[in-house]
């Protein structure tokens, strides 16, 4: 246990008794509003010190969902916690304009180059002295948190700070109101979940659930008068070598912006007609199928790798079958593996493998590694990734790839930190290359390649200090390989000790996503945010255009919807696109009412083409569509349809 680190958690207190909130801040960039000049084209980076700070949007729904917990009940009290520089105090104050709280800097310059591992650890180290200072050694409270920032879009920090303090997490919150006996909503694997933690302290992560608070005049005069508890890395015992640059686990190693063949350049149309048509006239020039160039194969030649041992991938499971996501990582882990001469692993967590060994074969393992235990029929991250973390620790895989989907963003952060190992996330690319850097050439190190700032720029990224390297990958970046029959390979059980009271929180009730046809089949996708205002608009806009474009190129089509739209209850979750969706690339995807969140962005960006309907022609959508149109979609839907309708003669 760490210095400093305080006893077991603790079971959750009687109804109205204090719980109090340590709310996790961040000061980003805003990445909605970068000027033009910004960007150095040459080297192709960013200037982040010519951008606004602004505080973490996502974050503003966790200063609203802990003032809900602390005003249920009396004697409850709030402490913000944020990390950086001397004028990062401005979202401090910012938030205690909204909701009253004292306000903790952790400010070093030994904190300088950290990565999401260094971070976590920091700021874990912060958490433990406001429990001591602030709530007298109390473990009655719990950390809020939005789900992710923008500029780094990871979502790693939270999970790994749950890792180092040995909490559970609840990810994906989606409810503002907290009902005894402390019960929250969230999106889980198979539905919307109501999930009750059974013992505190617990970590809380939030998408964008709720109207923020707002400041008034007079309680940002009030706030900018509380005294700022500013922290260095000593102060909170932090011990120096798991810090900023010396305790990061990943590099950046070079920062681009997209390719020319990635940007979009939005066309407007003027009218539905011609918005129409144009859709129409580049679908017919595109191909129909994008095949991401597969470049030159890796040649190890008679040199030394970097890394030596299996490519794992963390396999994940709907009932009976295997999630494409991880059919198609096993294929991508065995394009790595091959030039290396190395083997691929599946590694399966559950109460049994059931009759998939050989389909994981079939698909490129080599051993498939089963993890057996009855608590692990749970989909809790927190007990899986010990399990994971364990093997990971004693038989050394040189990678291990997880599924970018809501389980692996909550797992795989945790795996990484439990086996002191760096982790990439949401990653777009993935190469075997040398790095060349101060006259050393690290040989065969796995380059991850990602998106950053909203989309706004790539990194490649490589592991330093770690036995492995580990990545989080998008559903629907790599395609599911057809599967090979004849290949034989091995079944590895292994059978973990795990304590009864290993689960800290229950799983009270789902509500399942109905077994539908998935919208990833569609080619023509047409999908509706909350700009559609109601449900009835929702069916009796899109199914018809959809309908009618599907019928107007020759292609099957379907409806989708923004997350905050499933979440008005316009659609169904099987039917959301975005971060807690699902990733999709249809040839056409056509969005109404969608504002353009990153969350939203990243699950449709691998689309062909873009068209996008928005009133407000400064809408974020419009920065990630090809075609646009400005208008209110309760005008334009209508004559979008009567637009893209094939007449009974067969004509346009």
């Amino acid at each position: 246990m760490s210095a400093g680190a305080a006893s077991s958690p603790g079971p959750v207190p009687a109804r109205g008794a204090p719980i109090h909130c340590i709310v996790l801040v961040k000061q980003v960039p805003d990445v909605s509003n970068i000027p033009e000049d910004a960007w150095d084209l040459d080297k192709g980076t960013l200037r982040r010190g010519m951008l606004e700070s602004i505080l973490n949007p996502l974050d503003l729904h966790a200063v609203t969902f802990a003032r809900s917990i602390t005003a249920a009940r009396p004697g409850s009290r709030t402490v913000y916690l944020t990390m950086g520089p001397p004028q990062a105090c401005d979202v401090l104050v910012d938030c205690m304009a909204r909701a009253p709280g004292d306000g903790v800097l952790l400010t070093d310059r030994g904190f300088a180059g950290a990565d999401t591992v260094a971070t976590a650890y920091s700021l874990a180290c912060a958490v433990r002295r406001i429990e001591r200072d602030f709530f007298e050694g109390s473990r009655d409270y719990v950390i809020v948190a939005g789900m992710q920032s923008v500029d780094g879009d990871t979502a790693q920090v939270p999970p790994q700070i749950a890792q180092e303090l040995e909490i559970e997490e609840i990810a994906y919150v989606t409810s503002p109101t907290v009902a005894p006996p402390f019960d929250v909503r969230r999106i889980g694997v198979g539905g919307t979940e109501t999930v009750r933690p059974t013992r505190l302290p617990v970590m809380l992560t939030l998408t964008a659930c709720s109207e923020p608070l707002y400041r008034s005049f007079h309680a940002t005069r009030a706030a900018r008068r509380v005294s700022i508890h500013e922290w260095s890395a000593a102060s909170v015992q932090a011990a120096p070598e798991r810090i900023g640059l010396r305790g990061s686990r990943t590099q950046v190693v070079q920062l681009f912006s997209p390719t020319a063949s990635q940007e979009r350049h939005c066309v407007f149309a003027h009218t539905p007609e011609e918005l129409v048509a144009l859709i129409e006239e580049r679908y017919r020039q595109e191909p129909a199928h994008r095949v991401r160039p597969a470049g030159e194969a890796y040649v190890l030649g008679d040199r030394t790798p970097a890394y030596r041992g299996e490519f794992w991938v963390y396999i994940e499971r709907e009932g009976d079958r295997i999630r494409d996501v991880s059919l198609a990582l096993l294929g991508r882990a065995r394009l790595l593996a091959d030039p290396l001469g190395e083997a691929v692993g599946a590694v399966v967590t559950g109460a049994g493998l059931g009759g998939l060994g050989d389909e994981l074969v079939a698909h490129g393992a080599d051993r498939v590694y089963s993890i057996e235990h009855p608590l692990l029929r749970q989909p809790v991250p927190s007990i899986h990734a010990g399990v994971i973390a364990g093997i990971v620790r004693e038989r050394k895989p040189q990678a291990m790839l997880f599924g970018a989907t809501p389980l692996g963003r909550e797992l795989a952060p945790r795996v990484a930190y439990a086996s002191s190992c760096g982790l990439t996330a949401d990653c777009t690319a993935l190469e075997i290359g040398d790095l060349t850097k101060s006259g050393q050439t690290q040989v065969a190190i796995l380059k991850q390649t990602r998106p950053a700032l909203g989309g706004n720029i790539m990194a490649t990224i490589v592991t330093r200090t770690s036995v492995t390297q580990m990545a989080t990958v998008r559903p629907g970046v790599f395609a599911v390989p057809a599967g090979d029959p004849a290949r034989v390979g091995e079944i590895v059980r292994l059978l973990p000790d795990l304590p009864p009271d290993a689960i800290g929180v229950e799983v009270v009730a789902t509500e399942q996503i109905a077994a539908t046809s998935s919208i990833r089949d569609a080619e023509v996708l047409v999908a509706g945010g909350r700009g559609l205002r109601s449900r009835a608009e929702f069916e009796a806009l899109l199914r018809p255009l959809a309908a009618n474009l599907g019928a107007r190129l020759g292609a099957p089509s379907d409806v989708a919807a923004s997350r905050m739209a499933v979440e008005d209850g316009y659609a169904g979750r099987d039917r959301q696109v975005g971060q807690t969706g699902q990733t999709v690339a249809p040839r056409v995807y056509v969005a109404l009412g969608i504002s353009g969140a990153v969350q939203h962005v990243s699950g449709m960006q691998q689309a062909g083409i873009v068209a996008a309907v928005n009133r407000d022609p400064r809408a974020r959508i419009f920065d990630h569509a090809d075609l646009g149109l400005v208008g209110d979609i309760a005008e334009i839907g209508p004559a979008l349809i009567r637009a893209a309708e094939v007449t009974a003669h067969g004509g346009h």
